[in-house]
């Protein structure tokens, strides 16, 4: 076996194009080839290991845990971990097609252009990225993972790629397409999971409840929403955590307020696509029906920039008579001085390629689960208003 990892005593390379768990691997069993653990050593502590080569105690876990899996290592409850046997001569490597694969599943009536996509394209630019680390391209696609001929395209496309990074997946039957052709895969905020993948994800509920909370501590309660379109499962999501969010009772405003004075039909209204100009029509519809609003929330930044349009035409001032809160923090957000709820929706994506990449180097390492939080983002499109306002 040829090791392209650290010697003893040297620093992993933390930008090099092998990734920090396969330079991790590769230096333990360099540690069994030199014979510096001969096979029945108990190797040392995941803690020593960890600040030996100044990486995270889980690089060091997984790397262990992977080549357990493989047989290097025997783990016993209590004692420690022990070299089983001596590494193999290393395979020849599958051909790569320099390729990674990022896939969003969308129908596609609510499809855009991805460089229209704001936040799609913002993980699109860190995948690409992380992926350019490696000598690799990020090649993109939508697919609806409910339509049977674009399921066909899709098994096309795992003969293609290196790895797959799976967006907002929806369909357990293509999931398990997906894990049984044997290409890596990393889930990226997935509304359906099978067992065995890896899984980057946020909580929307308690993003869309931080927004909430934080209109009632500014004194609102009469909050609205501009909902995206109901018929895509992310959007859905967000419309039934504000609803949840405002049927809880809020002591706060005494008498003021009660959940049953809060009703769907005439607190919200639904735009029929994620884009600026359905969020301004939305938000037309909804000062129509519930003309005393004090706060609207949006469920993403391009409605809600769609709402300060439809405010401004009105000569309804934010944040002096209506306040806005939008939801992803896009650079339309920051442009537009938009208090919103923050995705790390780059964060997410470096994360989901690196672990992509570690598994391309490790296959047999266990799946885990990261979940990033979603921050509120307070800039100048709210106020505080009093009891007797809000």
């Amino acid at each position: 076996m040829t090791n392209s990892g650290p010697e003893q005593g040297q620093v992993i390379q933390k930008n090099s194009r092998d990734s920090i768990q396969a330079q991790v691997e590769s230096f333990l069993a360099g540690r069994i080839e030199t014979g510096a653990w001969p096979v029945g050593t108990r190797i040392p502590s995941e803690r020593d290991l960890a600040v030996e080569l100044d990486v995270s105690r889980t690089t060091v876990r997984n790397a262990i845990l992977a080549m357990t899996s493989r047989g290097l290592f025997e783990r016993s409850v209590g004692q420690g971990t022990f070299v089983r046997r001596t590494p193999a001569p290393a395979a020849q490597p599958a051909v790569s097609t320099g390729t990674l694969g990022y896939v969003v599943c969308k129908e596609k009536s609510a499809r855009r252009p991805i460089a229209s996509e704001a936040f799609y394209f913002d993980v699109f630019l860190g995948l690409e990225e992380e992926s350019s680390r490696s000598g690799r391209h990020t090649l993109f696609s939508y697919v609806d993972d409910f339509d049977p001929a674009e399921r066909e395209t899709f098994r096309g496309l795992l003969g293609k790629v290196d790895g797959l990074i799976m967006e907002e997946a929806r369909n357990p039957a293509l999931l398990e397409t997906a894990r049984a052709s044997g290409v890596p895969v990393v889930l990226l905020a997935p509304t359906a999971v099978v067992e065995g993948l890896d899984l980057v994800t946020m909580d929307l509920a308690a993003g869309v409840r931080k927004a909430v909370g934080y209109l009632r501590r500014c004194g609102h309660h009469r909050i609205g929403m501009v909902s995206g379109p109901l018929g895509i499962e992310s959007a859905r999501i967000r419309f039934q955590s504000f609803t949840e969010a405002l049927a809880e009772s809020d002591p706060a405003h005494g008498e003021q307020w009660s959940p049953e004075q809060w009703s769907p039909k005439q607190w919200s209204a639904e735009a029929g696509e994620w884009s600026s100009e359905a969020g301004a029509q939305a938000m037309g519809r909804l000062l129509e029906k519930a003309p005393g609003l004090t706060a609207v929330f949006c469920a993403n930044d391009l409605l809600a920039v769609g709402a300060l349009s439809a405010l401004a035409e009105r000569s309804l001032r934010v944040p002096e008579d209506v306040s806005v809160v939008g939801f992803d923090d896009t650079e339309l957000a920051r442009h537009a001085s938009l208090t919103t709820m923050r995705i790390h929706s780059r964060d997410m994506a470096h994360s989901a390629a690196r672990r992509l990449l570690e598994r391309i180097e490790a296959p047999g390492i266990p799946a885990v689960r990261i979940e990033f939080p979603i921050d509120l983002v307070i800039r100048r499109s709210c106020r505080e208003v009093n009891g007797t306002q809000g």
